[in-house]
C-alpha cells in the first residue's frame, strides 16, 4: 500500500524515536502531524520535514480532541496513529516516589494512549480502515534480578504491560470494523529517556538499537502486511518482522507474541 497523501499522527514526536519515525514516514510519503509538548522542537521537526507541528499534552481529553481534529481538518482522515510519547519515571525503588509522580507515568504512558486511540477511532470505524501502533517496551516481560530493582522505575514497567494488554483488548474490539492496533518495542535506543538508566553501559553497541528500526517496523505495519496479526507485540530488534506475514497463521495457532503466563506444567518451566 503507497504511503504517498496517507495522514499519520505520531505523538512524542519532538525528539528521540518518535523525531524519527516522524521524519521517515515523512519521507516515505505520508502527511506527518507531529504531536509533543515541546514547541520549539516541533517547529525545528517542521521546518526539516515539512510535518504539521501540533502541540500537545496526551493527558488532556479536550487537547486530545482538538488536536485530532485540526489535523483531520488540515492533512484529511487519519490513516496510522503512533502513540510514542511516554515517560520513563524517576529510577528509585517504589517506596521512595512521591505517589503522583508515580501515577504521572500510567498518565502519559497508558491514559495518553487511550485518549489518542480514543480519538481517532471513531473516524477509522466510519471509514473501516486505520492503525494504531501503541509503543511498548520489553520492561513489560523481562525478570527483574535483585541487581536492577529501582533501576528502571516499576512506574514505566507496569504501565508498559498496561500497554501490551491495552492494544490486544482494542485490537479485539476494533477487528470487525477493519482497523488494525499493533503493540511494538523499538528495542534499547539512545535518547534522554535511557541516558540515565544505562549510563553505565552508554558506550557498548551490543545493547543499542538505532530507532531508524522503529521506524521501519511501523512503516511495515503501515503497509498492512501485518494486519492479520492485530493485537500481537512485535519487538523491531529482535524479531524477524519482515518474515512475519508469512508466519501469521504459526503466530497465532501458537498464541505467541502475546503477554501470558506460562502454566506450571509447562516442559518449558524450570
Amino acid at each position: 500500500m503507497s504511503a504517498a497523501g496517507r495522514v499519520a499522527l505520531i505523538t512524542g514526536a519532538s525528539q528521540g524515536i518518535g523525531r524519527v519515525v516522524a521524519s521517515e514516514l515523512a519521507a516515505s510519503g505520508f502527511r506527518v502531524a507531529a504531536a509533543a509538548r515541546s514547541i520549539d522542537r516541533l517547529h525545528e521537526l517542521e521546518v526539516q520535514t515539512g510535518a504539521l507541528a501540533v502541540p500537545l499534552d496526551v493527558t488532556d481529553p479536550h487537547g486530545v480532541a482538538d488536536a485530532v481534529a485540526r489535523v483531520e481538518s488540515e492533512l484529511g482522515p487519519i490513516d496510522l496513529l503512533v502513540n510514542n510519547a511516554g515517560l520513563s519515571g524517576r529510577s528509585g525503588t517504589s517506596w521512595e516516589v512521591g505517589h503522583e509522580e508515580w501515577w504521572k507515568v500510567f498518565e502519559v504512558n497508558v491514559l495518553g494512549s487511550f485518549l489518542c486511540s480514543r480519538a481517532v477511532m471513531p473516524g477509522m470505524v466510519a471509514r473501516g480502515a486505520g492503525r494504531i501502533v501503541n509503543v511498548s517496551s520489553n520492561a513489560a516481560f523481562f525478570p527483574v534480578a535483585d541487581d536492577f530493582a529501582g533501576v528502571v522505575s516499576s512506574a514505566y514497567m507496569a504501565s508498559k504491560a498496561a500497554i501490551v494488554r491495552f492494544t490486544e483488548a482494542l485490537a479485539a474490539e476494533a477487528r470487525p470494523a477493519g482497523v488494525r492496533v499493533f503493540a511494538i518495542s523499538p528495542g534499547t535506543v539512545k535518547t534522554d529517556m535511557t541516558a540515565t538508566t544505562f549510563r553505565d553501559r552508554w558506550d557498548d553497541p551490543d545493547l543499542w538499537s538505532p530507532p531508524e528500526l522503529a521506524a521501519e517496523l511501523i512503516g511495515f505495519i503501515a503497509s498492512g502486511a501485518l494486519d492479520a496479526l492485530s493485537g500481537r507485540y512485535v519487538h523491531a530488534a529482535t524479531d524477524d518482522w519482515r518474515a512475519l506475514a508469512d508466519r501469521s497463521a504459526e503466530v497465532l495457532a501458537h498464541d505467541s507474541l502475546a503477554l501470558r503466563l506460562r502454566p506450571a506444567h509447562d516442559p518449558a518451566t524450570p
